[in-house]
């Protein structure tokens, strides 16, 4: 093995070692939320999101973005993104006793691998730098039951409030990421990235209410107001490690 062989490896490996850790972030969270450690469960996906935020950046800089790292990292914003939060969600909500309140706190298992399926399918052909990324991003799910988590634990949403919200919204941002709309990708402006991925990564360890209450609120002013400024086509589309974003 040649030391370009050697390097080439390194580089690649860099960036899926990154996903493989919200991998096991995902994972972990599950673990802990099966374990009644709610907070522990929301701070693992909000580190997932941080990994999430930075292997895309280093597969492209290292030149390095394959087929492979689109599909891991599917299957790791999956694991993070949705089955983790599903399973979060029991924790911090009265148990539904209605079949029908029980399948749509499920609808994001369903309609989040969806997304990702179509996706996959569509980067073939379209651009998602200037289009924009088909339905809304399941991390935007993820940090809707993560915020939740904060603000119950705070003391400022009570059980009833909590449950209210998650049997509301659950399904309503389910559709959103099959609905045939458009939203800009966040990580392409660092000015608006940065800052996000600071506050989430001090959100675990500040456990601030007031700093969770302002990811909510940015969040869903984010998913209504943001495909009105999704505009512009681009034929060619560079095969890259963020489509799944």
């Amino acid at each position: 093995m040649t030391r370009e062989d050697l390097s080439g490896i390194v580089r690649f490996g860099i960036p899926q070692a990154i996903t493989a850790t919200r991998a096991l972030f995902g994972g972990w969270a599950v673990f802990a939320a099966w374990f009644h450690r709610p907070d522990v469960a929301a701070a693992l996906i909000t580190l997932g999101a941080v990994t999430d935020g930075i292997d895309g950046p280093i597969a492209r800089r290292f030149k390095v973005t394959s087929e492979f790292g689109a599909l891991f990292d599917c299957y790791a914003d999956y694991l993070c993104y949705v089955v983790a939060p599903s399973v979060l969600t029991f924790l911090v909500i009265d148990r539904p006793a209605e079949p029908l309140a029980f399948l749509a706190l499920t609808l994001p298992l369903v309609f989040g691998g969806i997304r990702y399926s179509a996706n996959l399918v569509r980067q073939k052909k379209e651009s998602f730098e200037r289009e924009g990324v088909p339905g809304l991003a399941t991390v935007f799910y993820a940090f809707f039951i993560v915020t939740l988590v904060y603000l119950y634990r705070g003391g400022v949403l009570d059980i009833r409030a909590t449950t209210a919200l998650v049997v509301i919204l659950d399904p309503m941002l389910a559709c959103a990421m099959v609905l045939p709309l458009r939203y800009p990708k966040v990580m392409k402006h660092p000015w608006v990235a940065a800052p996000i991925l600071l506050g989430f990564t001090l959100l675990p360890f500040l456990h601030s209410t007031e700093l969770a209450a302002i990811a909510l609120l940015s969040g869903f002013v984010f998913a209504v107001v943001s495909p009105f400024f999704v505009r512009g086509r681009e034929r060619a589309l560079p095969k890259g490690k963020e489509i799944c974003r």
